[in-house]
């Protein structure tokens, strides 16, 4: 009876509802969407920052160009591989002269002739002295004010304690600013991911040996970061917040000439210099080195 019915409903145009129901449930779900934005779109949106941040030297004959610092924020490293490949970090100098270079002259923006464009990825912060919009920052640097700066390259070795790296470069043409602690990506106590670029494993993680890395569980997650200034072309260690002694942590630095200077204050920091050994919760080691 049942199979009649269903056949008159058929023959009709009817069907059941629960019919509809099962197809519909079974259809497949449609992927989310990435929310990194498509490589061109991305350059283009760098390109128009820049060009905005330049409006005052439009047709300004008098006041050239002589050089670009382009900053951008990245907080993933979903993030970091967008900017490098928009900005053609695999070819130095295609973004500036094939990308760059014609657009501003296109809109009457007076370059010198042997002018420059420099690209930073900072995961912290934008500096502070730079131009600013969401997670954009340029600094300008025109014609007169031009202050040769080295950006010279260092590296910081592990003497003490199990890394993902026995050595680390520390390139200020990538970044400014490097963060050491324990784990690659920890969650802090206020919530926050921590990024971390000088990694010591942490207990558990794949390839912690506990004979080598007892050391690490000595460190923060978040137990100090170096940064660069290229004014100084100098690097200066900090204590983070998890190394400091209110968390149960401390930062002690012998440096190359026999002393040692203690860390004890966020925002106080040490200049290092060649050969200086940084030690981390008192077991840890790094040595700090010049290329």
């Amino acid at each position: 009876m049942k199979s009649l019915i269903n056949k008159l409903k058929k023959s009709f145009g009817l069907t059941d509802d629960s019919t509809v129901v099962e197809q519909s449930a079974s259809a497949p779900e449609e992927a989310p969407a990435s929310f990194i934005p498509a490589t061109p779109v991305k350059r283009d949106a760098i390109i128009r920052f820049i060009i905005q941040t330049l409006k005052p030297y439009v047709d300004e004959k008098s006041m050239s160009v002589a050089g670009l610092r382009f900053y951008i924020l990245c907080t993933s490293q979903e993030q970091e591989e967008a900017a490098g490949i928009a900005l053609y970090t695999d070819k130095p100098g295609m973004f500036k002269t094939e990308q760059l270079e014609r657009k501003l002259l296109n809109h009457f923006i007076q370059l010198e002739q042997d002018w420059f464009f420099e690209y930073h990825i900072v995961k912290d912060q934008l500096p502070e002295n730079c131009i600013q919009q969401d997670s954009f920052g340029l600094k300008v640097i025109r014609a007169g004010d031009h202050i040769v700066e080295k950006y010279s390259t260092a590296c910081i070795q592990v003497l003490v304690g199990q890394a993902e790296q026995f050595e680390y470069i520390l390139n200020p043409h990538t970044q400014l600013r490097f963060n050491i602690g324990r784990s690659k990506t920890p969650q802090l106590s206020s919530g926050k991911i921590q990024l971390n670029d000088i990694v010591f494993l942490a207990a558990g993680e794949p390839g912690f040996d506990e004979s080598v890395g007892r050391a690490n569980l000595h460190v923060s997650r978040n137990h100090a970061y170096i940064t660069y200034d290229p004014k100084t072309d100098k690097y200066f260690l900090y204590p983070d917040k998890g190394g400091l002694p209110d968390n149960g942590n401390k930062i002690k630095v012998h440096t190359a000439d026999d002393k040692i200077k203690w860390l004890n204050m966020y925002g106080i920091a040490h200049p290092l210099q060649e050969g200086d050994q940084i030690e981390l919760g008192g077991e840890a080691v790094l040595r700090f080195k010049r290329n």
